[in-house]
């Protein structure tokens, strides 16, 4: 049995956690844009944006999942996209012997590809936001000021 260093297993660990919240952040924004939003569900944070999407109205959502669509019109392309990533992880945490460089390479490929994908969702939403008329923008920041409070209240 190979002998394990000191560190190296919360290493991976910490690495294999941050990915795994990356994923899962990209998979509720892509989701939830592409599906809509549940029946009988408010979409409050489904877009990712936390108390932003709370604030939106639900022409604002649904502008914002058209425009979406529009930039990844092949919701297959980008689920096999995010499963590639995630397979060369495994292959990487499967590997004997185990080199670090190679999973640090997959993650940072799968890291890129969801910092690109939120980078694209934050445009889409300031994008909607500058659109908005002064009475349009008055009436969000109410509602995103009452989506943190009601946050606030809870914390």
């Amino acid at each position: 049995m190979a002998e394990v260093k000191p560190g190296v297993n919360r290493w991976r660990l910490a690495f294999f956690l941050s990915a795994a919240v990356n994923l899962m952040i990209a998979g509720v924004v892509v989701g939830a844009v592409m599906r809509g939003p549940p029946k009988g569900f408010e979409m409050v944070r489904d877009l990712g944006f936390g108390p932003y999407s709370a604030a939106l109205s639900e022409e604002d959502r649904k502008e914002l999942r058209k425009a979406f669509r529009a930039l990844f019109p092949d919701p297959k392309a980008v689920r096999r996209l995010m499963r590639d990533d995630l397979d060369a992880v495994l292959q990487a945490l499967r590997a004997d012997p185990f080199q670090p460089e190679i999973l640090e390479a997959a993650l940072a490929r799968q890291k890129q590809r969801l910092r690109e994908k939120l980078d694209q969702g934050q445009d889409l939403l300031r994008d909607r936001l500058v659109a908005m008329s002064v009475a349009e923008r008055r009436e969000f920041a109410d509602r995103l000021e009452a989506s943190l409070l009601r946050r606030h209240k809870h914390d």
